[in-house]
Protein backbone atom coordinates (compact mmCIF):
# COMPACT_ATOMS: atom_id res chain seq x y z
CA UNK A 1 0.00 0.00 0.00
CA UNK A 2 1.68 3.80 -1.18
CA UNK A 3 1.71 6.38 0.87
CA UNK A 4 -1.35 8.18 -0.70
CA UNK A 5 -3.64 5.26 -0.04
CA UNK A 6 -2.26 5.10 3.37
CA UNK A 7 -2.77 8.95 3.73
CA UNK A 8 -6.39 8.38 2.05
CA UNK A 9 -7.48 5.70 4.05
CA UNK A 10 -6.41 7.47 7.32
CA UNK A 11 -8.59 10.83 6.55
CA UNK A 12 -11.47 8.86 5.42
CA UNK A 13 -11.65 6.73 8.58
CA UNK A 14 -14.92 7.07 10.55
CA UNK A 15 -12.53 7.83 13.73
CA UNK A 16 -10.64 10.44 12.30
CA UNK A 17 -14.06 12.50 10.91
CA UNK A 18 -15.39 11.74 14.12
CA UNK A 19 -12.23 13.67 16.01
CA UNK A 20 -12.90 16.36 13.29
CA UNK A 21 -16.28 16.91 14.42
CA UNK A 22 -15.78 16.77 17.88
CA UNK A 23 -12.69 19.16 17.64
CA UNK A 24 -15.34 21.86 15.88
CA UNK A 25 -17.80 21.48 18.44
CA UNK A 26 -15.25 21.95 21.33
CA UNK A 27 -13.99 24.73 19.54
CA UNK A 28 -17.37 26.65 19.23
CA UNK A 29 -18.35 26.02 22.41
CA UNK A 30 -15.12 27.51 24.10
CA UNK A 31 -15.52 30.82 21.58
CA UNK A 32 -19.27 31.03 22.22
CA UNK A 33 -19.35 30.95 25.87
CA UNK A 34 -19.25 34.85 26.34
CA UNK A 35 -21.47 35.49 23.29
CA UNK A 36 -19.42 37.06 21.41
CA UNK A 37 -16.63 36.21 18.51
CA UNK A 38 -13.62 38.37 18.16
CA UNK A 39 -12.07 38.79 14.80
CA UNK A 40 -9.15 35.94 16.06
CA UNK A 41 -11.46 33.66 16.73
CA UNK A 42 -13.71 34.02 13.15
CA UNK A 43 -10.57 34.24 11.51
CA UNK A 44 -9.52 30.85 12.85
CA UNK A 45 -12.68 29.27 12.30
CA UNK A 46 -13.20 30.73 8.67
CA UNK A 47 -9.74 29.84 7.92
CA UNK A 48 -10.00 25.97 8.68
CA UNK A 49 -13.25 25.80 6.74
CA UNK A 50 -11.43 27.56 3.78
CA UNK A 51 -8.49 24.78 4.23
CA UNK A 52 -10.92 22.05 4.94
CA UNK A 53 -13.40 23.03 2.15
CA UNK A 54 -10.63 23.29 -1.11
CA UNK A 55 -8.70 20.41 0.11
CA UNK A 56 -11.62 18.17 -0.02
CA UNK A 57 -12.37 20.21 -3.40
CA UNK A 58 -9.19 19.66 -4.89
CA UNK A 59 -8.75 16.06 -4.05
CA UNK A 60 -12.50 14.77 -5.26
CA UNK A 61 -11.51 16.74 -8.16
CA UNK A 62 -8.35 15.30 -8.80
CA UNK A 63 -10.14 12.09 -8.24
CA UNK A 64 -12.30 12.59 -11.02
CA UNK A 65 -9.02 13.74 -13.46
CA UNK A 66 -7.29 10.25 -12.58
CA UNK A 67 -10.51 8.41 -13.51
CA UNK A 68 -9.99 6.79 -17.21
CA UNK A 69 -12.88 4.50 -18.99
CA UNK A 70 -16.02 5.63 -16.76
CA UNK A 71 -17.70 8.41 -18.06
CA UNK A 72 -20.30 8.26 -15.55
CA UNK A 73 -18.61 8.21 -12.10
CA UNK A 74 -15.96 10.96 -13.53
CA UNK A 75 -19.49 12.99 -14.10
CA UNK A 76 -20.33 12.42 -10.53
CA UNK A 77 -16.85 13.09 -8.88
CA UNK A 78 -17.01 16.70 -10.80
CA UNK A 79 -20.69 17.47 -10.28
CA UNK A 80 -19.23 16.73 -6.61
CA UNK A 81 -16.91 19.26 -6.93
CA UNK A 82 -19.00 21.74 -8.52
CA UNK A 83 -21.06 21.43 -5.24
CA UNK A 84 -17.74 21.85 -2.91
CA UNK A 85 -16.70 24.63 -5.16
CA UNK A 86 -20.18 26.21 -4.57
CA UNK A 87 -20.25 25.96 -0.68
CA UNK A 88 -16.46 26.92 -0.86
CA UNK A 89 -17.29 30.62 -2.14
CA UNK A 90 -20.11 30.88 0.64
CA UNK A 91 -17.95 30.83 3.29
CA UNK A 92 -15.41 32.77 1.64
CA UNK A 93 -17.87 35.24 1.08
CA UNK A 94 -19.92 34.87 4.26
CA UNK A 95 -16.01 35.47 6.63
CA UNK A 96 -14.76 38.19 3.52
CA UNK A 97 -18.19 40.12 5.42
CA UNK A 98 -17.89 39.28 8.69
CA UNK A 99 -14.29 40.47 9.16
CA UNK A 100 -14.91 43.29 7.04
CA UNK A 101 -17.56 44.18 10.30
CA UNK A 102 -15.28 42.69 12.93
CA UNK A 103 -12.00 44.99 11.58
CA UNK A 104 -13.95 47.94 12.77
CA UNK A 105 -14.14 49.77 9.52
CA UNK A 106 -15.58 53.01 9.79
CA UNK A 107 -19.42 53.41 8.47
CA UNK A 108 -20.05 49.64 9.02
CA UNK A 109 -23.04 49.03 11.05
CA UNK A 110 -23.72 45.31 11.76
CA UNK A 111 -27.27 44.05 12.40
CA UNK A 112 -27.59 41.23 14.44
CA UNK A 113 -30.45 39.41 15.18
CA UNK A 114 -31.28 38.25 18.67
CA UNK A 115 -28.99 35.15 19.78
CA UNK A 116 -26.71 35.48 16.58
CA UNK A 117 -24.13 33.92 17.91
CA UNK A 118 -26.02 30.26 17.91
CA UNK A 119 -26.94 30.62 14.99
CA UNK A 120 -22.73 31.50 13.54
CA UNK A 121 -22.44 27.88 15.59
CA UNK A 122 -24.93 26.30 14.20
CA UNK A 123 -23.69 27.50 10.67
CA UNK A 124 -20.33 26.72 11.45
CA UNK A 125 -21.28 22.67 12.76
CA UNK A 126 -23.26 22.09 9.93
CA UNK A 127 -20.53 23.27 7.22
CA UNK A 128 -18.12 20.68 9.04
CA UNK A 129 -20.73 17.99 8.96
CA UNK A 130 -21.39 18.46 5.46
CA UNK A 131 -17.38 18.57 4.93
CA UNK A 132 -17.35 15.13 6.71
CA UNK A 133 -20.05 13.85 4.99
CA UNK A 134 -18.63 14.47 1.40
CA UNK A 135 -15.34 12.58 2.66
CA UNK A 136 -17.02 9.42 3.80
CA UNK A 137 -19.07 8.99 0.93
CA UNK A 138 -16.18 9.91 -1.35
CA UNK A 139 -14.86 6.58 0.10
CA UNK A 140 -18.09 4.69 -1.38
CA UNK A 141 -17.77 6.05 -4.91
CA UNK A 142 -13.67 4.98 -4.89
CA UNK A 143 -14.85 0.90 -3.80
CA UNK A 144 -17.36 1.11 -6.37
CA UNK A 145 -14.94 2.03 -8.79
CA UNK A 146 -12.48 -0.48 -7.30
CA UNK A 147 -15.21 -3.19 -7.22
CA UNK A 148 -15.99 -2.34 -11.52
CA UNK A 149 -12.42 -2.77 -12.19
CA UNK A 150 -12.37 -6.30 -10.35
CA UNK A 151 -15.41 -6.92 -12.20
CA UNK A 152 -13.88 -5.38 -15.62
CA UNK A 153 -10.85 -7.44 -14.98
CA UNK A 154 -12.53 -10.75 -14.69
CA UNK A 155 -11.48 -11.48 -11.33
CA UNK A 156 -14.21 -12.05 -8.88
CA UNK A 157 -14.72 -10.64 -5.57
CA UNK A 158 -15.16 -13.04 -3.18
Amino acid sequence: MGIKETVSNAVMDKRSLIAVLVIAILWRLGISLDGQIALWESLCSGIALFIMGWSIFAYIYLMSRELKGWLRLCKIYQWIAFGLMTINTYVIVYYGMRWYRLAGVKGVVEAVVPQDFLYRDIRYFVLVVFYCAIIWLTKYLMEMHRDYLLVVKGEQKV
